[in-house]
């Protein structure tokens, strides 16, 4: 499996609070707004990571978690961040890591209140080279 990862100017943070910035990151697309009981799609964010130029044409593939708050999602998100990025970097290492080699990404801690709300994507889309030649972006 081929694995290129596209990197734009990333656009990370929650929101209309997200920010351009060079560092990847999750990027909220969905907000919740619990007082009216409600979602609201960010399109202007959700646009800026699947708009750029080297994707915009590609088929996109949706890998997501979803549970009860608490529950490990970001957790396991973060373990396969670093999958898919030592499969970029063609690495024949292994992409668990050694022990104490700590969890990056996606924001996670103990605790019994919730991390995250809504939806967040990763700033960086990785394209794949599916086994019959045609490239995916994966988000």
């Amino acid at each position: 499996v081929l694995l290129n990862v596209f990197f734009p100017p990333f656009l990370t943070g929650t929101g209309r609070d997200a920010m351009v910035g060079t560092k990847p990151g999750p990027v909220q697309i969905v907000l919740v707004h619990k007082e009216q009981h409600s979602f609201e799609l960010d399109e202007k964010a959700l646009s800026h990571v699947l708009l750029q130029d080297a994707i915009r044409d590609l088929d996109v593939v949706v890998v997501s978690v979803a549970g009860a708050f608490r529950k490990g999602k970001s957790f396991l998100l973060d373990f396969l961040l670093r999958y898919l990025y030592t499969q970029k970097e063609d690495s024949n290492t292994d992409w668990l890591g050694v022990e104490d080699e700590p969890l990056t990404g996606f924001s996670w801690r103990g605790g019994s209140d919730p991390e995250t709300t809504g939806i967040q994507i990763w700033s960086e889309v990785f394209i794949v080279m599916k086994p019959n030649g045609k490239k995916v972006a994966v988000v």
